[in-house]
């Protein structure tokens, strides 16, 4: 597995945003951090799921004799 390794990134977030994520955050009892990573990797899992998706759509049947 993977070693995962913290670093501060010193964002900036939008009123709105930051409401949502303290929200969420609260009903998870979790921190805005772990938030902000799950909801993150969740979108690039569903990016890297939308790309094979997309790709095996453009792929060719396969003819078979």
């Amino acid at each position: 597995m993977e070693r995962i390794i913290r670093k501060s990134a010193g964002v900036k977030f939008e009123s709105d945003v930051l409401a949502f994520v303290d929200q969420i955050a609260r009903e998870q009892q979790r921190t805005r951090s772990y938030i902000i990573n799950a909801i993150l990797r969740w979108y690039a899992h569903h990016l890297a799921e939308q790309h094979r998706v997309e790709a095996a759509k453009n792929t060719p049947p396969v003819i078979q004799l």
